[in-house]
């Protein structure tokens, strides 16, 4: 593998690069996982009960902020999710192609938004779990934050 200028890659480099390659492989099985399972609210208020808040009132309290923020913190952490996948799938790129390039940012779009559409429909298949259109919308948001990110913040050169 070369850098930019044509000049051979470091071995710190190299393994930087080989480390972000098997993150992001990790990323996606991460994803993948769970998306096949399922976390119930009455399994989930009592884990929280039984492992962190023993005090009833304080896990009555948790229960009701719990109710008006869910929404917000479960959906953030999809957005979160797939910006995070964007940033490795282009990192990884950019290491494959020794550059930083707008068509990297372009097919780590496209394959973060397959991905987003993949897994939804993957869920479809797994019991008490359901594919929404919603769902796929934010994930994009997430990888539309990143993308946006990446192309203000890192230099990226034209093709």
């Amino acid at each position: 593998m070369t850098t930019r200028d044509n000049m051979p890659e470091s071995p710190r480099s190299a393994r930087r690069g080989r480390f972000l390659a098997v993150f992001f492989l990790v990323w996606v099985l991460l994803i993948f996982a769970t998306s096949c399972t399922v976390v119930r609210p009455q399994e989930f208020f009592a884990w929280i009960h039984r492992h962190l808040l023993h005090d009833d009132t304080f896990f009555a309290r948790f229960q009701i902020f719990w109710g008006f923020s869910w929404f917000a913190i479960v959906k953030g952490w999809h957005a979160i999710e797939f910006a995070l996948l964007l940033l490795f799938s282009v990192a990884t790129l950019n290491w494959l192609s020794g550059r930083r390039t707008r068509q990297n940012l372009a097919i780590g779009v496209a394959f973060c938004v397959a991905f987003a559409v993949s897994d939804e429909w993957h869920q479809s298949f797994v019991p008490d779990r359901v594919g929404t259109v919603t769902d796929v919308l934010i994930d994009c948001v997430g990888v539309l934050a990143a993308a946006v990110l990446l192309y203000r913040v890192c230099r990226i050169r034209r093709d």
